[in-house]
């Protein structure tokens, strides 16, 4: 059947809804791929029926070109009345109000026509002809750019950059799978940097792109070609020398840019909110009390909308902090609070970055860099988080998959 946008015969139906609860105590069915429809009595075609739903789907996922969105139904029974037939199931997704062709399915992938873009989903259930009703995905999302997790050579995979002592540039690439490629050198004389962080998509061309500042304060764009190279390098501020730390926050306000966190040697916390060409708009003060801790920007790392920055306390604590993309990490009653700990001892780490899905299995990943030079990736599991929030968040599991990268002068 096709998929079908509310219309006022849909809000008409609802309307009545009220008049017929109180006799409408029917069996549920529920709306599940998991899980079977109980079977009830054939509809009868001739009458028309009321349908409603117990609670609105939810739109969930990774909000960026590229991410992979689905409407949560885990929790939505249908319901008929008087009762009788199995209903059928279909989705519709708009773009901006338009309905984006093609797109019937359960999910929906990002892509670049999605930029800045609001997408909606709608989900409609049909006992039969006269007895149907569209309901629409709570949380619309915006689209931001391409993440940090897209990967440097565009094909979707993680990527690790690393620098050696001699300034040579190096990228790790994996195949999406678990295993490393061959690495690559991608630049030279980058040790006259002494800081360094991928933003994801900085200046709106689709591709991963590199920030970089020197001993002078001086901050470059470095603007990734797709395919593992480079287009070409652009000043973009100076006066960066006061930060100790750069953080990529993904589309940290919502306006479907990616943007950077910057933190001073007082600890102040400041939002750099990109301008989407590779510049930037107003920036502002959003926390303070982060000079004992180490953050990184881990975009949809929980799996739903809210971005995510990891932070290693000062005791080894690995810390989560989300925002909904407002502007503002959600403060959980009180300032300098957080989601949760996913982790402890890290303080044995000597450098900690999030670049993706290692392993494949749709969830992100966390690599650690003991003082020893073992790389660890640390394998994320989200399947408990809708039901538990942070506390059902667990690691797969925690494989040693590389060594010698003590040697190495920074990697993100």
């Amino acid at each position: 059947m096709e998929p079908r946008t509310p219309s006022r015969v849909f809000a008409s139906k609802r309307r009545r809804l009220l008049s017929v609860l109180a006799a409408s105590l029917v069996a549920g069915l529920l709306v599940s791929p998991l899980l079977r429809a109980h079977t009830a009595e054939p509809a009868v075609a001739a009458t028309m029926r009321y349908v409603y739903v117990s609670s609105t789907p939810q739109l969930v996922g990774d909000p960026t070109v590229g991410g992979l969105l689905k409407v949560d139904i885990s929790t939505t029974f249908a319901h008929v009345s008087p009762a009788g037939g199995i209903p059928t199931i279909s989705y519709s997704w708009t773009r901006d109000g338009a309905v984006i062709p093609g797109a019937t399915g359960i999910t929906y992938r990002a892509t670049s026509a999605d930029l800045g873009r609001v997408l909606a989903a709608y989900l409609t259930v049909t006992y039969d002809a006269d007895s149907t009703l569209t309901v629409q995905a709570a949380h619309p999302l915006r689209v931001a750019a391409a993440p940090r997790a897209r990967g440097f050579s565009g094909d979707g995979t993680l990527d690790i950059f690393a620098r050696d002592s001699s300034g040579r540039l190096l990228l790790y690439p994996t195949d999406g799978r678990g295993n490393w490629q061959a690495t690559q050198v991608i630049g030279w004389g980058w040790n006259n940097f002494n800081l360094l962080v991928s933003p994801g998509d900085f200046d709106g061309d689709g591709t991963v792109d590199v920030l970089a500042r020197d001993a002078q304060g001086r901050l470059f764009l470095y603007q990734g070609n797709g395919t593992g190279g480079w287009k070409k390098a652009l000043q973009i501020g100076q006066g960066w020398q006061g930060f100790r730390e750069l953080s990529a926050a993904g589309d940290f306000n919502g306006d479907g840019t990616n943007d950077i966190l910057a933190v001073d040697t007082a600890g102040s916390l400041f939002l750099y909110p990109g301008n989407g060409t590779g510049g930037w708009l107003q920036s502002r003060w959003i926390g303070q009390g982060w000079q004992n801790m180490e953050s990184v920007g881990a975009g949809h790392f929980l799996g739903y909308s809210s971005v995510v920055t990891l932070s290693k306390s000062f005791w080894g604590d690995l810390q989560a902090r989300t925002s909904n993309r407002n502007g503002y990490f959600e403060e959980y009653g009180l300032p300098g609070s957080y989601a949760g700990t996913i982790g402890w001892g890290w303080d044995s780490m000597a450098r900690f970055g999030m670049a993706g899905d290692f392993n494949g299995d749709g969830d992100s990943d966390v690599y650690g860099i003991d003082r020893s030079g073992r790389l660890t990736m640390y394998l994320g599991d989200t399947s408990g988080f809708r039901q538990w929030g942070i506390a059902g968040f667990r690691w797969k599991g925690w494989p040693t998959v590389g060594w010698g990268w003590g040697g190495f002068t920074a990697v993100f």
